[in-house]
């Protein structure tokens, strides 16, 4: 398969992905607020050219103005049947769009992928999907901003660094999704009432009332770390019937980590399994841990279960053990206790497919999209979130899975720069796209 060849192939499945599982993305963005007096360009042409940015993996505004040649203006309109703005002026109409429409855009195409039944498959013990909660710093300014949304840290030499701090929601997979279903800035807001800087405690609960509102009814199994057992995360999932997997450190809930070593060992089960990886190279051997009777921690119920992980190298010899304690709402038995286990562990998805993604993967997270206001920051955020969403469906389809099998050199990355090569080649025409739009695009894994 040759560079074009590839590229093109990157382009279909990208439009299928929007066609196929975001069928009505344009409608719902000509319904955004529209606060412009000259109006050259549709709303949705504006925020289209912003997700394109991402969707693209250009890494600033200044890369992407640098490609839109007519070579590449042509492609872009045959993709999605619209014109390609300056960035300039999809700039001037974030500035002045409220974020919660983005975030609220961003939650309605998540609704019709769940309607479709696409995530269906990677359910927690067939009934709930696993979310992962947790914050990363975004930006970092040495002067606070003119809005002083900023939090900040003194180092011990006196230095203050202010910085955008972000706690988000995403449903992760095994298979490596991570979509973002709700974000919450951790920001002291002038209209906020607080006697402390803000923190990620005080920004996840509000995370959770947007959870609630977007996805009332969808049952959800929230994964977090060690900072969060507690009894207000705690309070939380039991109000929203949400059940937890969360991390339990060693020096967390003193008194919950001395009922558990009190328990009698005719109330404590194990069981192991073996895996072979890498051509049978790496022995791996866990052993899975857990209290049948629930424990206390003050009016709440939690069950204990943790898992030792052994890893064995024949050819290097060498040999890795790790320990995994978790709490969870859900009661363990032999059946479930692995699946559990492991949906603690998928938290970390969030992490890597998710945070490093979007940082390092041509994302370019860190980037200051825009200097000009916090909200118009804030709606880069979301577009990046929602393009990031449409990528993956891209990248866990089977066909762009047999393509990197069949092409052991390509590379995601490779892959990326070759779509962008075709493009600014103007060799994307839209009788291809109609064909590829036909068919049905297959998840793998």
């Amino acid at each position: 398969m040759t560079a074009a060849q590839s590229g093109v192939q990157v382009v279909r499945l990208l439009h299928k992905a929007i066609k196929g599982k975001c069928p009505k993305l344009f409608e719902q963005m000509a319904g955004l607020t529209d606060q412009r007096k000259r109006k050259d360009y549709q709303v949705a042409e504006l925020i289209t050219g912003a997700l394109a940015m991402f969707l693209f993996k250009e890494t600033s505004r200044n890369a992407f103005n640098n490609d839109q040649c007519e070579q590449f203006k042509s492609s872009y309109f045959n993709i999605f049947g619209l014109r390609l703005p300056h960035m300039d002026t999809v700039d001037a109409f974030l500035r002045k769009l409220p974020p919660c429409e983005l975030e609220n855009l961003k939650a309605t195409l998540v609704s019709g992928l769940i309607e479709q039944k696409v995530l269906h498959k990677f359910k927690l013990l067939g009934s709930h999907f696993t979310v992962a909660i947790d914050g990363t710093g975004v930006t970092r300014y040495e002067e606070n901003d003119a809005e002083q949304t900023c939090s900040h840290k003194t180092s011990k030499n006196g230095k203050t660094t202010y910085s955008h701090y972000v706690v988000d929601a995403k449903l992760v997979t095994g298979s490596g999704f991570a979509i973002s279903l709700a974000s919450e800035w951790v920001a002291n807001e002038p209209d906020r009432n607080f006697n402390k800087q803000d923190c990620e405690h005080k920004a996840f609960e509000r995370l959770a009332q947007k959870l609630k509102k977007h996805f009332p009814r969808l049952p959800l199994c929230l994964l977090a770390d060690g900072l969060y057992p507690n009894k207000t995360f705690m309070e939380i999932c039991r109000s929203n019937e949400w059940e937890f997997v969360v991390v339990l450190k060693d020096e967390s809930l003193k008194k919950l980590q001395e009922d558990i070593k009190d328990v009698e060992n005719k109330n404590r089960h194990s069981i192991s399994n073996s895996d072979k990886r890498n051509k049978g190279n790496t022995h791996i051997e866990r052993n899975y841990e857990w209290i049948t009777e629930p424990l206390s921690h003050g009016q709440y119920t939690v069950h204990w279960l943790s898992c030792t992980e052994t890893i064995t190298c024949k050819d290097k010899e060498a040999k890795a053990t790790t320990r995994f304690v978790y709490l969870t709402s859900m009661e363990v038995n032999k059946k479930n206790v692995r699946d559990i286990s492991q949906a603690g562990r998928t938290r970390w998805k969030i992490e890597n497919e998710g945070f490093n993604t979007q940082k390092n993967g041509g994302y370019n997270l860190t980037h200051k999209y825009s200097r000009s206001t916090f909200d118009c920051f804030k709606n880069y955020y979301q577009c990046l979130q929602i393009a990031h969403m449409i990528n993956q469906l891209a990248e866990h389809s089977k066909s762009m899975t047999e393509m990197l099998d069949a092409n052991k050199k390509l590379t995601i990355i490779s892959l990326w720069k070759n779509l962008i090569s075709v493009l600014k080649m103007g060799g994307i025409q839209e009788r291809d796209l109609a064909i590829t739009a036909r068919g049905q695009m297959r998840l793998a894994g």
